[in-house]
Formats: structure tokens, sequence, C-alpha cells
């Protein structure tokens, strides 16, 4: 059965390579030239040979070079994604009229595993990069609500231990038992994000069968237990709530004061590390959100 599903699965791959290949009006050679020209290159016999005489098992760097040559992405080549438009007879009062979607395929996702051409293809790709990028905002949720966490905890023992009062004193900040109830509060809105995140996480990571924790046991249990737990007294809209910034001049760290959003490449680079996604998306200016 192993040998049917590898042997199938390059037959299938040699067969997209035709198919592109005679869209473009592209020979063998064109193709084989075209490789030559990105560094690496593939002889007009051994391209023939993807489409004629498939292997039991191909190189992925053959198959990467030969998208790059074909100009479509590599993914397009292992699974059969293909656009069409579905024409109606007319649109009426319930039917939008015509539309677009990708062809009802299946392919052997595994041996003996049937699945449709895309969720394959979103399981090969961690969800076209979205198990990824939920694992990111589960990190970074996690590590707010962490940072927060162990300042108030700090804060609370020295309450305990009678020595906040005299350190906020010095600080020209109130007294504890104004500033420590609206830290909770924030720290259990962050724990209720966080949990969100790592639910969220959870979710997508389940369908591209990525089966690693986005953050350490000890960490989301934190999370769990905050977020059960609303605090009393807890103002629901944090407009409402009294500042307690001045909070972060008697923490361990000053306040980091936001400057609006800025688009420096580097920023805008980073926002892609955390939500690679984003590089891909446009505006109707054409302008692109991510890093242009």
């Amino acid at each position: 059965m192993s040998n049917d599903w590898s042997d199938g699965w390059t037959a299938r791959i040699g067969l997209r390579i035709r198919e592109e290949r005679l869209n473009q009006g592209l020979s063998t050679q064109d193709l084989a030239d075209r490789t030559a020209e990105l560094g690496y290159p593939m002889a007009r016999a051994s391209v023939g040979n993807f489409e004629t005489r498939p292997r039991s098992k191909i190189y992925l760097q053959d198959v990467v070079i030969l998208a790059a040559a074909l100009g479509v992405p590599p993914v397009e080549l292992l699974y059969p994604l293909e656009p069409l438009v579905i024409w109606t007879a007319g649109p009426g009062l319930d039917d939008a009229g015509a539309y677009a979607t990708l062809r009802n395929v299946s392919v052997p996702m595994l041996p003996g595993e049937v699945e449709p051409a895309h969720r394959a293809a979103g399981w090969f790709t961690g969800g076209f990069g979205r198990s990824i990028e939920a694992r990111v905002a589960a990190m970074g949720a996690v590590a707010r609500f962490v940072e927060r966490q162990r300042l108030l905890a700090m804060l609370e023992g020295e309450d305990e231990a009678g020595e906040l009062r005299e350190r906020a004193e010095a600080a020209g900040a109130p007294p504890p038992e104004e500033f420590l109830p609206v830290l909770r509060m924030e720290v259990y809105d962050l724990a209720v994000a966080a949990d969100a995140a790592c639910r969220t996480h959870d979710a997508v990571a389940e369908r591209a069968r990525d089966r690693r924790a986005a953050v350490p046991a000890e960490d989301r249990r934190s999370v769990e237990e905050y977020a059960a737990q609303q605090p009393d007294p807890f103002i629901a809209e944090p407009a409402r709530r009294p500042d307690v910034h001045y909070v972060f001049g008697i923490g361990p760290q000053p306040a980091l004061r936001s400057v609006g959003q800025d688009q420096r490449p580097h920023v805008r680079l980073d926002r892609e590390r955390m939500r690679p996604s984003s590089y891909y998306e446009t505006d109707l200016s054409g302008r692109g959100t991510g890093f242009a």
C-alpha cells in the first residue's frame, strides 16, 4: 500500500508539471533552461522523466526548483489545487450567481487515508501558515499575562510584608489598596485573552495535526486558573478603571510608551514574523499591509 501511495503521488506531481508547462507553451528544454538560470540545473531528460516516467520517490529540491521555474507555489505541484468558476443559470432571489471555488478532488494524504486536496495541502503547510500564526499568538498572549502576573505577585508579596506602602509613597503613587485591585483586573483580562488564544491554537493545531503545545503546561494552568476567577471588585470596561500605570514605576521595569504604528521596514518585518500571512494581504489601494 505504501508503494502505491508513493508512486501515485509522484505520478500526480509529474502530471501537474506537464499541465503547467504546456499551459505556458514551454518545451522540456525551456523548463530545463529555467532551472539552470535559477542556479539548480536539471537536464531536459530529467524534466521529461518527471512527466512520463515518474519515480517512486522524488527530491523535494526538484519540486521546489521546478515550481520556481514554472512560476507557481510548490504546494500546487504537490496537490491539485485548481480554482474554477461555477456558472449558474442566472441570479434569482435565492441565487447570488456565478462563484469561484476549488475543484472537488480528493487525494491519498497518507497511505490509506483520503482527504480533499485543499485539506491535504492545508495539513502540509500547517493550515496554510495558520498553525504557526496561532502558536505565535498564543505564546505572545501568555507571555503578556505571565509578565503582568509576576509584577502583581511581587507587589502583593511586598504588601503582605508591609513594605509596599512605603515604596509607593516614595514613588509618588497612591496607597496599594487603590492600585492593586485594578492591577488584578488587568491580570484577569490578560488571562482571559491568553486562554482564548491558547484555545484557538489548540483548534487550529488539531486540524493541522500539530501535536505540540504552544506554551509550557505550567503557564497554561496558571492562565486557566486566573481566567476562571474574576476578581472582586471588577470593572468590565478598562476605560472606566482608575489609571494605575504609575505602578510600573515601582515595579521591576518602567512602562513602555507607545509611539503609534511604526512603519519602518524592520518593524514591519517583525510584524510579519508574528503573523506571516500578513505579507500576502493588501488593501484596496494596492499597498501591502505587510512588508512590501
